[in-house]
């Protein structure tokens, strides 16, 4: 039942979250930012997990079917499909903290790394590095006759995937939130009274510098955030893998499954709220939401004068 209503309710809020979220970070105005990339690539890996990820682990845990089982290619790529795309949000985020970091550094050469041909290179390589680190899903994952279920075999592999997978999904994208964001906060201390800018008014200069000071309370609260949720869907994998010579009846195996289904599914949080973190942290994200609003209710209102006229005209 937990599975059942957590997924449905992450699915709905996931799925109106992004689409608002894309919305917002493709106007003309943030779309050419290096640090905005990363955020509608976090957006759209999120759309893989709730389209991907929470329908299967809705039928797996919360009706009993297994789309994992029917054959071990689907055991296999499926696995290792869910494996990379739910670790790809963190990695994301992390990189918009480096940029961030790079924005902000005095120096020059790390200036250069904050534009949209580099960030658009970072993303390319962090899904191929992550999806390599995921590849030996391919080769150890097979399905267990005894209990019909995809497991990685032998059970040292699981332990070793299971340490893999925190590093992956919690450890580095944490630890590089964490540092870049700390680095990234003493730069701007250090910026806030000597802001480039040679030849630019002060309205446009006031304005360059509110959009960066959002960008980067955006990219810090979100960093916060998926740290703490992935450490809890790796724990959650640890736990059920670590404690798996520990089970010994159904009771035991119910309440241990349980326990690291729910941290697990804790940690594909953040992807599904992101928006609602934007929208809380952040006004200019709220003035982009609410300008969508109020410019489509401008339509309506012209669309409906427009046909008054036209009737009246007719008349």
């Amino acid at each position: 039942m937990f599975t059942r209503y957590w997924c449905i309710t992450m699915f709905i809020v996931g799925f109106i979250g992004h689409s608002l979220n894309l919305y917002v970070f493709t106007r003309r105005t943030l779309r050419f930012n290096p640090c905005v990339r990363y955020l509608i690539a976090s957006s759209i890996a999120g759309y893989l997990i709730i389209f991907i990820i929470l329908p299967l682990r809705l039928l797996q845990f919360g009706y009993n079917i297994s789309l994992f089982v029917p054959s071990i290619i689907l055991c296999k790529y499926l696995t290792f499909l869910c494996s990379w795309i739910r670790i790809l949000p963190c990695w994301f985020i992390a990189l918009a903290s480096v940029d961030r970091y790079f924005f902000t550094s005095s120096s020059r050469i790390l200036n250069s790394w904050s534009s949209i041909r580099a960030s658009n290179c970072f993303i390319f390589l962090s899904i191929v590095f992550v999806g390599l680190t995921q590849t030996p899903i391919l080769f150890y994952f097979t399905i267990d006759p005894q209990i019909r279920r995809c497991l990685g075999q032998p059970n040292s592999f699981q332990k070793f995937n299971g340490i893999l997978i925190m590093i992956m999904w919690s450890f580095i994208p944490s630890l590089a939130m964490l540092i870049f964001g700390f680095l990234t906060i003493n730069n701007t201390q250090k910026l806030a009274q000597n802001i480039t800018g040679q030849n630019i008014t002060k309205p446009k200069r006031k304005r360059t510098k509110f959009l960066d000071r959002q960008l980067i309370q955006i990219t810090l609260i979100q960093s916060i955030l998926f740290g703490l949720t992935s450490a809890a869907g790796a724990i959650g994998g640890m736990h059920n893998v670590l404690n798996n010579n520990l089970r010994k009846d159904r009771i035991a195996l119910a309440r241990q499954s349980l326990i690291g289904n729910i941290l697990s599914f804790i940690g594909l949080l953040s992807p599904c709220i992101s928006f609602y973190l934007c929208t809380l942290s952040s006004r200019l994200f709220r003035r982009k939401l609410i300008k969508l609003f109020h410019v489509r209710q401008q339509n309506h209102v012209q669309s409906v004068t427009n046909g008054l006229h036209m009737s009246l005209r007719t008349r």
